[in-house]
């Protein structure tokens, strides 16, 4: 008896992907539009299930060979599974440099009142590929501060995205009016945004280059309020973030040691401000070790995560053979 195998057909529900949309932002509209994930919608398209691990904001840039041929494919499959072309997905990638863009768990800011909107009109709420950028916290249509989806993964219900926009509209709209904003700098921010987006290789000149090196990959998103204190680095009072900048600048050693306890800042010149009428002397920051450690083992998790994905495309590149169950069309 001869079994012949279902020939793949497109997914059911042909979502696509909105202008300015990034990636992570439309394959899990796919997926959530499905009922499954994005591993279970990889296989159902016959995709090596490894490239859901992957951090595919930057598409194919920065990628090995076997990596860069996995991801062409996959960019293929996807097109074809939505039926469109395939540099509609190759749209949703920023062509930029890994430092610029945040860490994959932190992409999740969006503006508020481009999301009650897009509630309002009917459409589904995306993630704009500029606010996954590092240097990215307001949004350049409303002028208004980004706020924080409570959620890592996965979409949200409109019950649930209704209660949240309620009250971070307040917040925003109290953060823009609470600090007194350097129109310079806020432009500056816009440009750079811009430049990135659009993978522009133009370099600006004096400080406003000093501002793009320094906020392009800067590390704020590791305060507890990462919003909020890049509004106060656009500020009048931006000095203040100096202090954090210097701490979170410290170098972790590749294994912790006794050298640890005694870690201390670099060698920064002392910086002073002044805030109203009042001078601040210069300070020194210390670093409790239990915070280091925990850094470190966070680091460490991080990068083990990457070898396994290293690992499983080790084997994908000498398997060569992709199979798995469809999502098809209604």
């Amino acid at each position: 008896m001869t079994v012949h195998a279902l020939e793949p057909q497109p997914l059911a529900f042909r979502v696509r992907p909105q202008a300015d949309e990034c990636f992570d932002s439309w394959i899990d509209r796919v997926a959530a539009a499905h009922e499954t994930t994005r591993t279970a919608l990889f296989r159902h398209l016959g995709l090596e299930t490894a490239l859901a691990s992957m951090d595919l904001a930057r598409g194919t840039c920065g990628l090995a060979n076997e990596q860069y041929f996995a991801v062409y494919q996959m960019i293929g499959q996807l097109a074809w599974a939505v039926q469109i072309e395939p540099q509609q997905i190759e749209g949703t990638f920023l062509n930029v440099e890994a430092s610029a863009v945040l860490p994959r768990l932190e992409r999740r800011y969006v503006c508020s009142r481009c999301w009650q909107q897009a509630s309002q009109d009917g459409r589904a709420p995306i993630i704009r590929k500029e606010w996954i950028l590092r240097m990215s916290w307001r949004c350049q249509v409303h002028d208004l501060p980004l706020c924080r989806l409570p959620v890592a993964d996965g979409a949200m219900s409109k019950r649930a995205v209704g209660s949240w926009l309620s009250g971070t509209l307040a917040r925003a709209e109290s953060l823009r009016w609470g600090l007194e904003l350097r129109p310079r700098l806020v432009e500056w921010n816009a440009e750079g945004v811009a430049r990135l987006v659009r993978a522009s290789r133009k370099r600006f000149k004096g400080e406003k280059q000093a501002y793009v090196d320094r906020f392009q990959a800067n590390l704020f998103h590791f305060a507890h309020d990462r919003i909020a204190m890049l509004a106060l680095a656009h500020s009048r009072v931006g000095k203040a973030t100096w202090g954090f900048e210097r701490l979170v600048a410290l170098k972790l050693p590749e294994r912790p040691g006794r050298e640890v306890m005694t870690l201390k800042p670099p060698k920064l010149p002392p910086r002073r401000w002044r805030i109203g009428k009042r001078r601040l002397p210069s300070a020194s920051y210390n670093v409790g070790a239990l915070d280091i450690v925990l850094a470190y083992a966070h680091l460490r998790v991080r990068r083990d995560a990457q070898t396994q994905v290293e690992a499983q495309f080790g084997r994908f590149a000498s398997r060569g053979e992709q199979s798995g169950p469809g999502l098809v069309a209604k």
